[in-house]
C-alpha cells in the first residue's frame, strides 16, 4: 500500500510540472504574439503619431483580452470533463486568438459562393461574431405626426386625379384660423438652362374643397393657408402623377406575343451578406418561390455609376467616349436599355431619391432632354426647393412631409399599377434609391419593415403577375466598420441580386428558368445582366448563339442560358482588382512590401498632378502597410505550384494626411522593382469623408483628395501646389 501510494504522488507530481510547464509556454506564446504589429513608418508627423498611437494601444488591449479569454476557457476544461452547448463556442474563440498569433496561418474555407476550378468564392457568413459585433440598428424617423391634409385620387375612366381636401383635419390643425384658402402648383421640368438641376413651379390655382386636375399634370405641390395671412400656412405636401394614355397601349398597336414587363429595384452600397443581416424580412420575401439570388454576381467598377453602365449600356466607362461626357447632350446619345425596350413598345420609367448626387448628374450634366417617358428627377428638384428638407443618414432624409424614398416608392407604384393593372401595356422602369443605404451601412435596417410593405403592395398592384422583377445592388460597403471585417473584401465586391420570373414565364420558358437556377452559384457579372434584359426582348433566342455578343465583352452571356460551370473572372471581364474568384495568403510585411507601399503611392500622387488636381489637393505619403496577400496561382494536388517574377498582391496601406485607408491588387515585378499594368482609378478607398474633398467634382480624384487647408499653406504644400509636370506621360 504504501509503494502504491509513493507512485501515486511520483505520477501527481510530474503531471503538474507539465501543466505548469504547459501554462508557462502559452503565457510566453501571448506575450511573444505582439510582435505581429508592423512598425510606425518614419515619415511621421507630430499631428498623427499620437493618433498612430493610441489605434495600436487599442488593438494590443484587444489583443491581451481575447488572451485572457482564450486563458480563462482552456483552464475551464481542464478543470471539467464534461462537455456543454458552449464548448464549440469556446473552440472558435480558442481558434480565433491563436490565428491572432499567427497571421500567416491560413485555413481553407469549408463552404463557397462558387466552387470551381476557375473560381472559387467563399462563403462570407452575413452573422458571424464579428459582424453582429458591430451592427447597429437604427429606428425609423417618420417626416411628421400630422393627419394628411390632401389626399390624389386616379379616375381609370377618365384617365385624371382628383384632388380632395380634408375639412375635419384642417379643423384639428389650427383652431384659431378663420377662413382658409387651398391651392396646387404645378411641377414642371426647367424650359431655361441646365434642366437637369432647375425645375419650374408654376403660379397657384386655387379651388374649393376638391378639384380634377389636367391630364397633362405630372406633378403638384398643394397647400391651405390663412385667408387673411398667405404666409401662415396650414399644410403643404406634393404628389407625383402617372398618367396612362390608353391610345398608345402596346396590346392594342401590337397583338404580338406576351411580353414580359421589367422593373429593377435598386438599394445603393448593398452586399449580398449585409442585405441579409440588416433587411431579414426583405430578405424573407425574396426567397419565396420565383425568386432566384445570383450568389456569384461579383461588381466590375469603384463606383455607382461606373457598375451600372455595363448593365444599362453594355459597356464599360471607358468604352463610350463617342461623345465628351461633361457636354451637354452626351448622355442623350448614349445606348442606355430603356431606349431599346421604347423601341418595342414598352412604357419607361426612370426615378432616384437623390437630387445633388444623383446618378447621372454628379458631376456630369445629365441628360438634356427627358430619357424616358415618365422621369421622376423633375418633380423631385421642384419640391425640394420649395418644402423643408431633414437631413439623416448624410443626405435628404425627408422632403416636407414624406421620405425622400416614399416618392421614388409611391412613383413607382402609380407607374406600375397604370400599366401592369390597368392598360396591360409592357412596361420597363428603373428604380434607385441610396439615401437610407450609401452612407451608413446599418440604416436600411430601419427601412425593412417599410420596404417589405413596399413590396406587398406592388404584388397588390399585381406587379408579380406579369413582370420580370429585379432587385439589385451596384456594389457592397466602400468604408466604415464592414470594412474592418475578416470578410471585407467579400463585403465591397459582391453586391445582392434577386431576379423574379412570374409564373406564366416560368410555365412558359421553363429552359430559361432551369438556367437561372444553375446560374445562381456561377460566377456572373454586369454585363451578364445587360445580356438578360437584352434576351428578354428577344425570348426566341433559345441559345446563346442565338444573341449577338457583347463587343465590350464577348464571353459574357445571358443569365437565362446556362453559364459555363468553370468560368474565370476574365471570361466574366472582371478585373484582377474586383475579382473574388482568387485565393490569397497572408505575407509578412518585409522591405519589398513597404517599397511596394512607396510606388502605389507615387503613381497616385503622380496621377493627382497629371489631372492638376495637386491645385486643390494635397500630396499624400505613405504612412504604414496594414496587411499584404499573395494570390495563389493555381493548385495542382492541393499544393500551391512556384510562380515567376512577377506576383499579385492585395495591399491595405494607410497615407498621411487624415491616416487616409486605401486597398489595391497590383502585378509587382519582384527583379525589376515596378507595377505591372496598374491603373490608378481601380484603388479602393477604404474610410472616405466626403468633406475632405469638397474642393473637386471628380468622383475619381475625391478618393485621394485632401484639401489644403485655408490657414497659409506651409512650404511643402505650396510646393506640391506650383508643381508642374514636364511630360503627360503616366
Amino acid at each position: 500500500m504504501i509503494l502504491i501510494r509513493k507512485y501515486l504522488i511520483i505520477f501527481f507530481g510530474v503531471l503538474l510540472i507539465f501543466i505548469w510547464l504547459s501554462h508557462r509556454s502559452k503565457k510566453d506564446d501571448l506575450e511573444n504574439s505582439f510582435e505581429y504589429f508592423p512598425p510606425v513608418s518614419k515619415e511621421t508627423t507630430l499631428g498623427w503619431v499620437k493618433a498612430d498611437f493610441i489605434a495600436r494601444e487599442k488593438q494590443l488591449r484587444e489583443l491581451v483580452q481575447r488572451g485572457r479569454i482564450a486563458a480563462r476557457i482552456t483552464a475551464d476544461q481542464q478543470e471539467t470533463k464534461t462537455e456543454s452547448p458552449d464548448d464549440n463556442v469556446a473552440d472558435d474563440v480558442i481558434d480565433n486568438f491563436k490565428f491572432e498569433n499567427n497571421p500567416s496561418q491560413e485555413t481553407k474555407p469549408s463552404r463557397y459562393f462558387v466552387n470551381s476550378t476557375k473560381c472559387k468564392i467563399p462563403y462570407a457568413d452575413p452573422f458571424s461574431r464579428e459582424a453582429m459585433a458591430v451592427y447597429n440598428p437604427t429606428k425609423l424617423k417618420v417626416c411628421t405626426n400630422t393627419s394628411d391634409l390632401f389626399s390624389v385620387n386616379y379616375d381609370r375612366n377618365t384617365d385624371q386625379f382628383n384632388l380632395h381636401v380634408n375639412r375635419e383635419v384642417l379643423r384639428k390643425l389650427n383652431l384659431r384660423v378663420a377662413s382658409y384658402k387651398c391651392n396646387y402648383r404645378e411641377v414642371t421640368r426647367s424650359v431655361k438652362e441646365n434642366p437637369e438641376r432647375n425645375s419650374q413651379v408654376h403660379r397657384p390655382v386655387y379651388f374649393d374643397q376638391q378639384c380634377t386636375l389636367p391630364q397633362h399634370v405630372r406633378g403638384i405641390i398643394a397647400e391651405c393657408h390663412d385667408a387673411n395671412n398667405a404666409s401662415r400656412i396650414l399644410q403643404r405636401d406634393a404628389f407625383a402623377l402617372v398618367h396612362a394614355n390608353k391610345k398608345s397601349a402596346r396590346i392594342e398597336s401590337h397583338p404580338l406575343e406576351r411580353q414580359p414587363s421589367v422593373i429593377i429595384l435598386g438599394l445603393d452600397s448593398m452586399s449580398r451578406m449585409n442585405f441579409q443581416r440588416i433587411m431579414p424580412e426583405t430578405a424573407k420575401f425574396v426567397r419565396q418561390e420565383g425568386w432566384f439570388e445570383m450568389e456569384g454576381y461579383n461588381k466590375m467598377e469603384d463606383s455607382t455609376l461606373l457598375n451600372l453602365m455595363p448593365v444599362l449600356m453594355g459597356q464599360k466607362w471607358k468604352q463610350f467616349y463617342n461623345c465628351d461626357i461633361q457636354s451637354e447632350g452626351c448622355f442623350d446619345q448614349l445606348p442606355f436599355i430603356w431606349k431599346d425596350y421604347k423601341s418595342a413598345g414598352y412604357a419607361t420609367a426612370l426615378g432616384e431619391d437623390t437630387i445633388d448626387e444623383g446618378l447621372f448628374v454628379a458631376g456630369f450634366p445629365g441628360f438634356a432632354q427627358e430619357p424616358v417617358d415618365y422621369y421622376l428627377r423633375p418633380f423631385l428638384i421642384g419640391i425640394s426647393r420649395s418644402m423643408n428638407i431633414y437631413q439623416r443618414f448624410g443626405y435628404q432624409y425627408c422632403i416636407g412631409r414624406r421620405l425622400s424614398i416614399s416618392y421614388v416608392n409611391d412613383f413607382c407604384l402609380q407607374f406600375t399599377s397604370r400599366f401592369a393593372k390597368e392598360v396591360d401595356q409592357p412596361m420597363f422602369g428603373f428604380f434607385w434609391s441610396c439615401t437610407f443605404t450609401h452612407d451608413f451601412h446599418f440604416a436600411a435596417s430601419s427601412l425593412d419593415a417599410k420596404f417589405v410593405d413596399y413590396l406587398y403592395q406592388l404584388r397588390h398592384h399585381e406587379l408579380f403577375d406579369k413582370s420580370i422583377v429585379i432587385l439589385m445592388s451596384d456594389h457592397g460597403a466602400q468604408f466604415g466598420e464592414l470594412l474592418e471585417l475578416p470578410d471585407n473584401f467579400l463585403e465591397e465586391r459582391l453586391p445582392m441580386l434577386h431576379i423574379y420570373l412570374p409564373p406564366w414565364f416560368r410555365n412558359t420558358y421553363p429552359n430559361y428558368a432551369e438556367a437561372l437556377h444553375k446560374n445562381r452559384n456561377r460566377l456572373s457579372s454586369n454585363f451578364d445582366l445587360h445580356n438578360t434584359l437584352k434576351h428578354i426582348l428577344r425570348l426566341n433566342a433559345t441559345t446563346q448563339a442565338d444573341l449577338p455578343p457583347l463587343a465590350s465583352c464577348p464571353t459574357s452571356q445571358s443569365l437565362l442560358h446556362p453559364l459555363p460551370e468553370e468560368r474565370s473572372c476574365q471570361d466574366a471581364c472582371i478585373g484582377e482588382h474586383w475579382c473574388t474568384c482568387n485565393e490569397f495568403v497572408r505575407q509578412p510585411l518585409t522591405g519589398d512590401i513597404y517599397l511596394l507601399g512607396k510606388l502605389i503611392v507615387y503613381h497616385i500622387n503622380r496621377w493627382m498632378l497629371v489631372h492638376q488636381y495637386n491645385h486643390f489637393c494635397q500630396r499624400i505619403l505613405l504612412q504604414d502597410m496594414e496587411y499584404a496577400q499573395r494570390k495563389v496561382l493555381y493548385e495542382e494536388n492541393g499544393k500551391e505550384t512556384m510562380y515567376g517574377s512577377i506576383v499579385t498582391y492585395r495591399l491595405r496601406f494607410r497615407t498621411y494626411p487624415e491616416s487616409a485607408k486605401f486597398q489595391t491588387t497590383v502585378r509587382y515585378h519582384r527583379e525589376l522593382k515596378t507595377i505591372e499594368g496598374f491603373n490608378v482609378p481601380d484603388i479602393s478607398r477604404v474610410n472616405y469623408n466626403r468633406k475632405q474633398a469638397e474642393c473637386i467634382d471628380d468622383k475619381i480624384a475625391k478618393k485621394f483628395c485632401f484639401c489644403y487647408p485655408k490657414t497659409k499653406l506651409n512650404g511643402f504644400m505650396d510646393n506640391w501646389k506650383n508643381t508642374k509636370l514636364t511630360t503627360l506621360a503616366t
